[in-house]
């Protein structure tokens, strides 16, 4: 068996790994001269500035793979005890890490505190409401503005009023969390914060460079996929490049966003192109700025209805210990107006915002729009989705964002190729 990866993020790097564990010869290829995909790291002053995803989880897909790769000195976890907060009513407020703190401190109103309470005796998932309706119908308007909605919206990058509950609480509360309590579920879905966060001492470009560099003979850059077409019982994809050619495969895995992926099977399956593209996207902006002084913890996420435009702030400064390094985030699904704005406007209001909360003076770095899938009612034209046989997608919008979550799919995607052997 060949197997043929096109892209060459998290996705199609870790999906080419456990291949070669597997003893199942592969080849990627990626479009662009460097791997990653939205991962990616730069350096300003000689301090390490991520323009995408800030950290990892070091959960068991992603500590086999970085032992694989021999990165165990590299990883940098977050600091012990580290918080997430809010803002919300004009300051900072923890996130509770137990279901029941919600209960206690000062995140909610005693009428907000009450409501929560009887969450208990509220109903089970209606498949046919949005994300927001569960968590307000479940948890109070109070406890979705200033905390389920934040967070949700920080996870996916997406509005929850347009997200089908349905489709993605499943993804975030397990396949028995949407059929019991809230709380009772909630403790399988806490924040990030209560969980083992990690980068890498050089950023987190170390992770899909380091794979690249071990499997160099089974991933070719700069090689944009231009065709993809049946041959005989496989498949042939032509390539452009510095070396133009033609692979053929047994097994295709397509790791692309979903535009590129309709292109790609325009040719094998129209219908399912067809599908593809309509999934939409929302444009998140990533601002490092270089600070004065940072909160200690996570970061914070924005209540909905605050003013700010800013969504929320990871503290890296006090979290990884990149001193005078923090990053905002605009845009996305609830804001979707930034993304009209030029580099200069949103780099600006993200340091004067910061500015604002902190009272530390800020300088925006650089700017960065990663798009990330929108999991709104678009993501319907997945239903029903149908492939020709021997054509397998891996993305971000065929499951759960994070590169926690990828480097699992890929594993999944591998051994049902290895079962196929």
């Amino acid at each position: 068996m060949r197997v043929g990866i096109i892209g060459g993020g998290i996705t199609g790097l870790a999906l080419t790994h456990a291949l070669a564990r597997l003893g199942i010869d592969s080849i990627l290829l990626e479009k662009s001269g460097e791997v990653g995909g939205v991962i990616r790291t730069a350096r300003h002053r000689g301090r390490v500035v991520e323009l995408g995803p800030q950290r990892t989880r070091l959960v068991a897909p992603v500590r086999r793979l970085v032992e694989d790769l021999e990165l165990g000195s590299e990883i940098v976890e977050a600091k012990p005890g580290a918080r997430l907060f809010i803002w919300a009513r004009g300051r900072l407020r923890v996130v509770p890490t137990r279901p029941l703190g919600l209960l206690a401190g000062d995140l909610l109103s005693p009428a907000g505190r009450a409501r929560v309470a009887l969450e208990p005796f509220t109903g089970g998932l209606d498949p046919g409401e949005s994300v927001a309706r569960y968590f307000r119908r479940k948890g109070g308007g109070e406890a979705y503005r200033r905390l389920f909605g934040p967070l949700i919206s920080a996870t996916f990058g997406s509005d929850p009023e347009a997200m089908p509950a349905g489709r993605v609480l499943p993804m975030l509360l397990g396949p028995l969390g949407v059929r019991r309590s809230l709380l009772a579920a909630a403790r399988r879905w806490q924040p990030e914060a209560s969980r083992a966060a990690c980068t890498f001492r050089a950023g987190m470009s170390t992770l899909p460079s380091a794979i690249a560099a071990r499997h160099r003979e089974r991933v070719r850059l700069s090689a944009p996929v231009e065709l993809l077409r049946r041959s005989g019982r496989g498949f042939e994809i032509g390539h452009g490049g510095a070396r133009p050619d033609a692979e053929v495969v047994d097994e295709v895995i397509i790791t692309t966003p979903a535009p590129d992926a309709a292109r790609l099977l325009r040719t094998v399956s129209p219908e399912a192109a067809d599908r593809l593209s309509r999934l939409r996207y929302n444009p998140i902006v990533v601002c490092p700025l270089e600070v004065e002084g940072a909160g200690e913890g996570f970061g914070f996420q924005v209540a909905f209805g605050e003013s700010w435009r800013m969504r929320g702030v990871t503290w890296n400064a006090s979290l990884f210990g990149r001193e005078g390094v923090c990053t905002a985030y605009l845009g996305g699904g609830l804001d979707p107006e930034v993304a009209g704005w030029d580099s200069a406007r949103l780099a600006s209001t993200a340091a004067a915002e910061y500015e604002a909360i902190h009272g530390a003076a800020a300088a925006p770095i650089c700017t960065a729009r990663p798009r990330l899938p929108a999991y709104d009612a678009s993501w319907r034209a997945l239903d029903g989705l149908e492939l020709p046989r021997g054509i397998t997608l891996a993305a971000g919008y065929t499951g759960r964002l994070g590169i926690s979550s990828r480097i699992a799919e890929a594993e999944a995607v591998a051994l049902r190729l290895a079962a196929k052997r």
